[in-house]
Formats: structure tokens, C-alpha cells, sequence
């Protein structure tokens, strides 16, 4: 009997179940919106990295490009101022400076010459005394401790600190004379520079104020910048006279991007500066933009993907339906070489019972005949033959009742199925086989075996192909199939075993491929096991084989109990 030893056992193990349509184009529509999603997701999460990289360097060079304009725009007007008060004191004698009426003149002058620009002019002598002054803004008092003086009188031009214009914005020129050098000053209108600061100021709630050559921020700037800002600005040095931008944050604690440039004449800087909020708002816009693309595509990916897996889905149900109607076609011609094996053996099942028939028929006949067939001998004869005749009718009837059984139409409907009296039918059906094989069959089944669910025909079918196939496998006098039926906690196992020559190793592996035989040409389709796996595969069983060669081979077939009702 085929019980391997464990160094020689093989087995097979059943095959995956397929995956249905629907669930293949479930895999499939997620599998597809992935593919798509993750370019898609990727050249979005770039494109924003770069634009809004790009986007920032493109604002912070046109903030700085918009500082640089408004420096060299308040240094060209102060520069140009300069040069007005410089020919002023090369035309005019210090004596005539040093006359109020003239120096009013003077003034008159340069105002006719530049409405709203210059606002009074006054002339200081060595130690920073008043001598001559006119306008609304010159002022008598002594500007010799003035912190401005000291650098105004050792350099031939200078500017006052633009950070402080709105108490005092002037220029002055210095003029040689033998009592030391003098200084001619022009008090300027503030308002001249901030017009021109406010011509390339962002718009919306920027702002701009003035650095001092040291550092010190505009007082009446509060809220535009902070101790920290005006640290970072002091420290800044403008090569080639280039801007410089910066971030940082306000006194309320509000990120603003700052511009800043140096203004050459004053050796100051201006700082332009806006909210990081308002810079950014056009940024934010491009990014709710790119996002309802990415959105929009987003959903286009899924409807195409979703279109595309019911397309698939309605071909894969077709594939399936034409490989099940294929494989119906298989197992009804696996049916029917079955049959033709077991013809012969049916024949002669039935040849039986019918010679009986006939003999007593042929005696019933001859009673008949005889000169007193009513006689009560002749009556009993008579009435034995017919029953002997109706036993064998029915022996016949049931023979080939279960011919018909097996050969008629599978249907693949999932119902009840005992398998104890499956399995005796089975054994009475091939035992006539086995007997001119001189093959004995034997059942031994468990009494607790429960019902499984499953088709009935296709189940005979595969026990008897296991059966056929272990009587063919059998060339030796005393051979042996056994039938045997176990209970496991959720499962049914029945195994067919033989006695007979067993399965070489090297083939083992490919018993349950399609259309592979051992048999002789012309005996065997190849389609037997083929089958039987793929009809327990639908049913949620499997199949394995041990085989030994020269000791035999068993089959283990595994089905999953019925759900309780």
C-alpha cells in the first residue's frame, strides 16, 4: 500500500484559486490610478517646489531692483541739488552770501528756478555761527556742537541724515576763505524725496524709510522695522553699490521682505518693505491653481481607470464564461472516455442478468408447452422464473441507472453532497473493472463524516477518474484500491490509494498539468487530473498526491464542510 516513507514523499500542492473579474479589475483600477497618480503627484509636488522657488527669487530681485531705482533716483536729485548750490557759491562772492538781502535773492532765485524744493539758505562761518540766513527754515542757533557740522566742514559737500528729514533735510557746500572754511546751506523740502521713493514703491501696505550711515533707523518709521532689522541692515555691506534683500520680522512680529540699497551722496540706505503676506498672495492664488489641476486630473484618472477596469472586467467575464463552457465541454469528454473504459466491464454487467432472463424465459416457454402447463408443479416453476426474471430486471435497471447517472449532462450547481454513499456508488461502479484487472476494492469510510457542498456529477467524476486511474495503475496479480473517507474539524478528506507501480519522481511535478500523459498514445487525454484540480479549485478544495514508485501512489482530496443552514 502507497504510505511513503518520508525520504521519498511528494507532493503536490493545490493550486491558487483565480481571482474573480471583478476583484482582477479592482487590483487593476488601483494598480492603474497609482501609475497615474504617482507622476502626476510628483510633477505637481515639483512644479510647486520650483515656482515657488523661482516665484520668491523672481519677487526678491524685482524688490531689490525697485530699491536700487529708488536710490539712485534720491541720489541723482540730491546730487543734482548739489551741484545747484555749488554754482550758487562759485558765482556768488562770500561777501554777497554773507548779506541777507542778497542771499534772499539768492533763494528767490533757485525757487523761481525749482518750485518746491528749496526752502531757505543760510551761511555758516568756521565755528558754525549763523551769519546770513532766509526761509522758514534757517535757524541762528550756533552749529558748531552739532554732530553734522564737524563732518560737514572737513568735506567739501554733505548730505543730512535722510532718516531724519522730517525735522531737518539739507545739503551743504564748503567754501575757502581766510578766515577758515565757511559753509552755504540749502534747506531741501522732505517731500522731494519721499515722491521719489514712492515712485518705485510696491503697491499695497508697503512702506520705505532711511538708514543713517550708522545704522540708525527713522524714529518716524515705528512699526516698518525693529531693533533686530536695523541691526541686520547696519551690518550689511552693497558691493558695487548692488541691493540687498532680506526677511525678517516687524515689531508686531509680521515677516516683511526688506529691499535695501545705499544712496552714494548721503552714505545711507534706503529700505523698501513689504508684507511677506502680500508678496506671497499671488504665489498662494497659483497654489489653490495648481491644486484644482492636480484635482481635476486627479478625477480624470479615476473615471478613466474606472472605465477602463469595467471594460476589462466585462472581457475578463467573458473570458470566463467561454473557459467554463470549455471546460464543461473537457469534462464531458473526460465522461465519456470514462465511459468507453468501463464499457466493457457494464457489457458484461448487464450480459449477466440477461442470459439469466433468457434461460428462464426459455423455461417458462417449454412449461407452457407441456402437456399440463397448469398443473401445480409447472404453475410453481412458472412463478419462479418470473421472479427470477423481475430480480434480474432490476439488477439491470439499476446498472444502467447508474450509467445514465454518470453519463448525463454535468451540473456544475453547487448542492448537499454525502459522501459516504458517493463513494460506495463509485466503488460499485468500477468494480466490475477491477475484477477482469483482478483488482479488489475496498471501502472504508468514517461513519462522522459530514456533508460538503459541492456538485454532485462533478464529484463522481473525479473519484472515479482517481479510481480508473489507480486500477490502470496496477500490472501485478493481489492489486489493491483503497477508498477512505476521514473527518477533520472543518473539512472532509477522502483518499484513493493503490498498490500499484507508482509515479517516477521527475514526473510528479507535472500530473496536473493539461494534456500530459503517461499512458500509451491513443489511451489517455491528459485531461483527467487537469480537471479534477480545477473543479475542487472552484469548490474551495485541493488536491495533493504521494506516490512511491513500485509501492503506489495516494490521492488526498480536501473539501471544506457545508455552511450551516
Amino acid at each position: 500500500m502507497s504510505h511513503a516513507s518520508p525520504e521519498t514523499d511528494t507532493s503536490v500542492e493545490p493550486v491558487r484559486k483565480i481571482p474573480s473579474p471583478r476583484m482582477m479589475s479592482g487590483q487593476l483600477t488601483v494598480l492603474t490610478i497609482l501609475v497615474a497618480m504617482v507622476p502626476l503627484v510628483c510633477m505637481g509636488t515639483l512644479g510647486y517646489v520650483f515656482h515657488d522657488s523661482s516665484y520668491r527669487a523672481k519677487v526678491r530681485t524685482i524688490l531689490g531692483e525697485q530699491a536700487m531705482s529708488a536710490a539712485q533716483g534720491v541720489n541723482a536729485f540730491l546730487e543734482e541739488k548739489i551741484a545747484n548750490l555749488r554754482q550758487e557759491a562759485g558765482t556768488t562772492g562770500l561777501a554777497e552770501l554773507s548779506d541777507a538781502a542778497r542771499l534772499r535773492e539768492r533763494l528767490h532765485t533757485l525757487q523761481d528756478a525749482y518750485q518746491g524744493v528749496f526752502l531757505g539758505l543760510d551761511i555758516l562761518d568756521a565755528s558754525g555761527m549763523v551769519v546770513a540766513g532766509t526761509g522758514p527754515a534757517t535757524s541762528t542757533a550756533a552749529a558748531a556742537d552739532a554732530p553734522w557740522f564737524q563732518q560737514a566742514i572737513s568735506r567739501p559737500q554733505f548730505v543730512s541724515s535722510l532718516g531724519m528729514r522730517d525735522t531737518q533735510l539739507f545739503i551743504t557746500v564748503r567754501i575757502a576763505s581766510g578766515q577758515g572754511p565757511w559753509l552755504l546751506r540749502a534747506h531741501l523740502d522732505p517731500a522731494q524725496i519721499d515722491d521719489r521713493v514712492r515712485l518705485f514703491q510696491p503697491a499695497g501696505p508697503g512702506g520705505s524709510f532711511f538708514l543713517d550711515r550708522h545704522g540708525a533707523a527713522d524714529p518716524s518709521a515705528s512699526g516698518s522695522s525693529t531693533r533686530e532689522t536695523t541691526a541686520i541692515l547696519a551690518g550689511q555691506v552693497f558691493p558695487e553699490g548692488r541691493p540687498v534683500v532680506i526677511d525678517a520680522r516687524d515689531d508686531r512680529n509680521d515677516m516683511r521682505m526688506y529691499g535695501c540699497a545705499p544712496v552714494k551722496v548721503s552714505g545711507g540706505i534706503l529700505v523698501i518693505h513689504q508684507a511677506m503676506d502680500d508678496v506671497l498672495r499671488p504665489l498662494a492664488k497659483a497654489r489653490l491653481l495648481g491644486l484644482a489641476i492636480m484635482l481635476l486630473g486627479a478625477a480624470g484618472i479615476v473615471a478613466t481607470a474606472l472605465a477602463l477596469a469595467r471594460r476589462t472586467e466585462q472581457r475578463l467575464l467573458k473570458a470566463e464564461l467561454t473557459q467554463q463552457h470549455m471546460q464543461r465541454q473537457l469534462v464531458e469528454a473526460g465522461k465519456l472516455a470514462a465511459i468507453g473504459e468501463l464499457a466493457a466491464g457494464v457489457a458484461h454487467e448487464i450480459n449477466n442478468p440477461l442470459a439469466i432472463m433468457m434461460e428462464n424465459a426459455g423455461w417458462i416457454e417449454d412449461l407452457l408447452s407441456s402437456d399440463d402447463p397448469y398443473s401445480d408443479e409447472n404453475v410453481t416453476e412458472i412463478r419462479s422464473s418470473l421472479q427470477t426474471i423481475t430480480i434480474q430486471g432490476h439488477r439491470c435497471r439499476e446498472i444502467t441507472h447508474k450509467l445514465l447517472s454518470f453519463a448525463r449532462k454535468t451540473d456544475a450547481t453547487a448542492r448537499v453532497v454525502r459522501v459516504n454513499p458517493l463513494l460506495e456508488d463509485i466503488a460499485g461502479f468500477a468494480r466490475q473493472k477491477a475484477k477482469y484487472r483482478e483488482v479488489e476494492i475496498r471501502l472504508f469510510l468514517d461513519p462522522s463524516v459530514e456533508d460538503v457542498a459541492g456538485s454532485p456529477t462533478e464529484l463522481q467524476q473525479i473519484l472515479l477518474n482517481l479510481v480508473n486511474n489507480a486500477i490502470d495503475a496496477i500490472d501485478k496479480p493481489g492489486g489493491l484500491v483503497e477508498l477512505r473517507s476521514f473527518r477533520e474539524p472543518d473539512a472532509v478528506r477522502i483518499t484513493v490509494s493503490d498498490n500499484g507501480q507508482g509515479i517516477p519522481p521527475e514526473v510528479l511535478p507535472r500530473i496536473f498539468d493539461p494534456f500530459f500523459t503517461t499512458k500509451a498514445e491513443g489511451q489517455g487525454t491528459g485531461l483527467g487530473l487537469a480537471i479534477c484540480r480545477d473543479i475542487l479549485s472552484k469548490m474551495n478544495g485541493s488536491i495533493s498526491v504521494d506516490s512511491t514508485p513500485g509501492n503506489g501512489s495516494t490521492f488526498r482530496i480536501r473539501l471544506p464542510l457545508r455552511a450551516a443552514v
